[in-house]
């Protein structure tokens, strides 16, 4: 089928098979039951499939794709194609070893916290390398914010390379990044997710000043700090106290 990439979705197909393959072995996936994100037209799921996984299971959201999938890979046992979206499948019901996928820039961040209602071993995705960077970015750097605090508290986040825009059809408008991330136990309640947004809208401000906006009283020991130079272990201990 001649498929059309569609700009709604946020559909950029890489092209290159090296780093597909790259991404495959990075995932260590080899006898694991793999969590495919957004497969388009199966040319990651293709690589997967070569490094002998025990189970695939896609899920696509655009239908045109999903049945594209379902006859590129009839009568392949090992894969499951799921035609929904994966920010509205119930977690409960998928075991998985590995998630993957080259995922839309525009919803990044939901789908990166997203998988940790999962329980995984390793997640690699490819997203903006800008969104990458802040992932990774540290207390007092200019892209230090609410992402690098949530990203660092549930994930060990690791930029494996970055992966030129021209690698892509069609070509973005950014380059990208190759990610790797380790679940690190911490399952953030909703409410920290909060105090830790609550604080970031003000990143320049003193704690006290920023928790202040909303009502809330700051603790002592943090409460002359700058919210960008709080670690995120500090940021936690704050909404704790909170």
């Amino acid at each position: 089928m001649e498929i059309t990439p569609k700009k709604y979705l946020g559909q950029n197909f890489l092209k290159d098979a090296n780093i597909l393959r790259k991404e495959v072995a990075v995932a260590e996936v080899t006898g694991k039951t793999v969590l495919e994100i957004g497969p388009g037209d199966g040319r990651l799921t293709e690589k997967i499939l070569e490094a002998s996984p025990k189970k695939i299971i896609a899920v696509e959201k655009d239908t045109e794709l999903a049945e594209m999938l379902n006859g590129k890979f009839a009568g392949e046992k090992k894969i499951t194609i799921i035609n929904e979206d994966f920010l509205e499948l119930e977690p409960a019901k998928f075991k998985v070893d590995v998630i993957i996928g080259n995922i839309p820039y525009y919803i990044s961040s939901q789908i990166i916290f997203g998988i940790n209602k999962y329980f995984f071993r390793n997640a690699v995705f490819i997203v903006q390398k800008e969104f990458a960077e802040k992932m990774i970015a540290k207390p007092n750097e200019s892209n230090y914010g609410r992402l690098s605090v949530t990203a660092q508290l549930a994930f060990n986040v690791k930029i494996i390379q970055k992966v030129p825009r021209h690698l892509f059809y069609p070509i973005p408008k950014v380059d990208s990044a190759m990610i790797l991330l380790k679940p690190t136990g911490n399952k953030l309640l909703e409410k920290d997710e909060e105090i830790i947004r609550l604080l970031f809208q003000h990143r320049n401000q003193t704690v006290k000043n920023a928790l202040g906006h909303v009502g809330f009283i700051a603790p002592e020991k943090f409460a002359t700090r700058r919210v960008r130079t709080l670690t995120r272990e500090e940021c936690l201990e704050i909404s704790k106290g909170l």
